[in-house]
């Protein structure tokens, strides 16, 4: 495979790691650990597309021309990519998940207050946490998870900013909805390098 089929297969990663390094320099001085933690993690995606190149290009060739052993070979690069799938998903559900501290309850000396008889309904509970989950297993297992991240935190954001929904889940539906947008868009990108890289193979075979 040529160096450029390389290079367009890795181009997800790629905009994954320039997606990162945006939102955290974003959010860097309101969330300085989260966003130190998503650094990382798009530092190890940038390792894991270089070290995945690495492997195709120099491995591969390696065990084909019978200087490594298949076993070897596969033992690398299963072993590598557990690795850096681990760590990258460790440090991204780290990021979106530090700093957070429960909801304060009410102390036993604290007399509930009953609500005016004229008030408003009260505001439906925030899906912060559900829209954020959606996000991340959008963004690293499965794509279309992402369009149903972005579809409820732009409605579920649309509501806490009517007043209808608990404003305490405002960050996490945010963050969730980001995710899912980044995680739609990779995956529209990922299936045109697919038909890129599908049709440069096609030129390259057609041609012996």
């Amino acid at each position: 495979m040529s160096w450029l089929s390389q290079l367009l297969m890795q181009l997800p990663a790629f905009l994954m790691v320039l997606s990162g390094f945006v939102l955290a320099g974003i959010f860097f001085q309101r969330a300085r650990t989260a966003a130190i933690l998503v650094i990382l993690a798009s530092v190890l995606t940038l390792l894991q597309s270089a070290f995945s190149i690495f492997t195709h290009k120099v491995l591969l060739e390696r065990m084909i021309d019978g200087q490594l052993s298949n076993d070897i070979y596969s033992l690398i690069a299963a072993g590598s990519y557990t690795f850096f799938y681990i760590a990258i998903s460790a440090l991204l559900l780290a990021a979106a998940f530090t700093g957070r501290r429960p909801e304060p309850s009410p102390t036993d000396h604290e007399v509930a207050t009953p609500a005016p008889l004229n008030e408003a309904s009260p505001t439906l509970t925030h899906r912060g946490a559900l829209v954020l989950i959606l996000g991340l297993l959008g963004l690293l297992m499965f794509a279309p998870l992402g369009i149903a991240a972005w579809i409820i935190g732009s409605k579920d954001l649309a509501a806490i900013r009517d007043g209808r929904m608990d404003k305490s889940g405002e960050g996490m539906t945010l963050a969730g909805k980001v995710l899912g947008i980044i995680a739609t868009v990779l995956m529209l990108i990922g299936v045109l390098v697919l038909l890129a890289v599908m049709a440069i193979l096609a030129s390259e075979y057609s041609g012996y």
